[in-house]
């Protein structure tokens, strides 16, 4: 999209911002103007928005701490996740999913980051032993249209559409939910160990969060600034 020129649109893609649905939608509610006000400059104009459910590590060992992180050798889908790596000792290498079999079997990877759907869908216990729900980021993906487009249909279109998309919104970031707790089952069913995240390792992964957003929040600049000032403020979490 335009994240290079505008970074605060990253705002809802960084590490550990949200810890469950709530947030996650009152994050994005908050972006919203400022991000309404950066696509216009690019001639964009956003529809609806969705969300994936947050993304967790398939991993062949068990990790319980920030420690066991290190040395992992991971696919990962975002710059998210490659400032993750960094951060930790994991070697994070950015590839299409449908790599990622051929380099585990190659022996480059040995884990994934991604949700639990993406993990169903790819039957990650056919080659991975344990999912661990870090929640490191619930991707939000928007649907824009081309202003131009937009301003040439009659005023009774775009609101019939408006109406539409509003509807559509609310479904999805809902279904979000539901497909979290299904997939997690069939994890489970297909033997998959879905690991519980301990408050120490919780507050080790918070911590690298901060980090990391700090960094970002520089280069995104004051708009982002704002907007997480507000966020921490309503959610009581620390800057």
């Amino acid at each position: 999209m335009v994240e290079g020129d505008a970074p605060v649109l990253a705002l809802t893609a960084q590490p550990f911002i949200s810890t469950n649905a709530f947030e996650q939608r009152l994050l994005y509610q908050l972006a919203k103007p400022t991000y309404a006000k950066i696509l216009k400059k690019f001639n964009q104009f956003t529809l609806y928005s969705s969300v994936w459910p947050f993304s967790g590590i398939y991993t062949q060992r068990e990790i319980k701490s920030e420690a066991n992180l290190k040395g992992l050798k991971m696919r990962v889908y975002d710059g998210t996740g490659l400032a993750f790596g960094k951060a930790t000792g994991i070697a994070a290498r950015k590839m299409p999913f449908s790599e990622v079999y051929p380099a585990m079997k190659a022996g480059l990877l040995d884990s994934m980051y991604t949700s639990s759907v993406s993990g169903v869908d790819a039957k990650a216990w056919e080659v991975l032993k344990y999912f661990t729900p870090i929640n490191i980021v619930g991707p939000v993906n928007m649907i824009n249209v081309n202003l131009d487009a937009w301003n040439k249909l009659p005023a009774k279109v775009q609101k019939t559409v408006l109406e539409i998309a509003a509807e559509m919104e609310d479904e999805m970031w809902n279904l979000a939910g539901d497909m979290d707790r299904k997939s997690r089952a069939k994890l489970k069913e297909n033997g998959m160990m879905v690991s519980t995240v301990s408050p120490g390792f919780r507050a080790e992964l918070n911590a690298i969060g901060e980090k990391l957003r700090a960094i970002w929040a520089k280069k995104a600049g004051a708009d982002a600034q704002k907007i997480l000032d507000e966020y921490y403020k309503i959610t009581v979490r620390k800057k």
